[in-house]
């Protein structure tokens, strides 16, 4: 099957996404809610790239259930974020719930990114084997580099550093593609 065709929405999807989370250093709360319902219709369209990859490989399959749960916990702890935003129990309740939904997500990138790891040998892509992991190593290693900065007092730092390492995976996902693409293209060079 033909996978690049789904790279494409998947990474236009990733571009919105990182360049959404740039919002997330302002102090308006109003900016903040609208970056945060167009992440979720980001994450909508991945978990939709990953549902029409799911017959590929076993790691599609587990990646998009993965994706779905992550957005409805995320879309119900916006929802209900956005009828009684004053409620500190409810606060609490909502953290927890979109706590959940990001580890739900990072479970699917995870095997998202497995899945076209292992694609890169037997479809013999112009692409060194391991590449495609660091698209989920290196926005954890921004939140881990990040977290000492938050303890300090520098959020607004430790965001952009978080931003700037999402933006790692676009550009490796994009030679991904391009290498994909030739070998999709010409089947039959080497």
């Amino acid at each position: 099957m033909s996978i690049y065709p789904y790279l494409r929405p998947l990474w236009a999807a990733l571009a919105v996404s990182a360049l959404v989370n740039l919002a997330s250093l302002t102090d308006s709360m109003t900016i903040l809610m609208i970056a945060n319902v167009i992440n979720l219709l980001c994450y909508a369209v991945v978990a939709f790239v990953l549902y029409r990859l799911s017959d590929e490989s076993a790691r599609f399959g587990h990646a998009f259930p993965a994706r779905l749960f992550s957005v409805a916990l995320i879309g119900l702890a916006l929802v209900c974020t956005a009828f009684n935003p004053e409620n500190p129990a409810l606060l609490n309740f909502l953290s927890l719930l979109s706590l959940a939904g990001s580890v739900a997500g990072l479970l699917s990138e995870y095997y998202m990114y497995w899945a076209l790891d292992e694609r890169i040998i037997p479809c013999a892509y112009n692409y060194p084997a391991r590449r495609i992991r660091w698209c989920f190593y290196a926005p954890l290693l921004g939140a881990f580099v990040a977290s000492p900065l938050m303890l300090i007092g520098q959020a607004k730092a430790a965001v952009l550093l978080q931003c700037l390492t999402q933006f790692i995976p676009l550009i490796l996902l994009r030679q991904y593609m391009q290498a994909v693409k030739a070998r999709e293209d010409d089947p039959l060079s080497f």
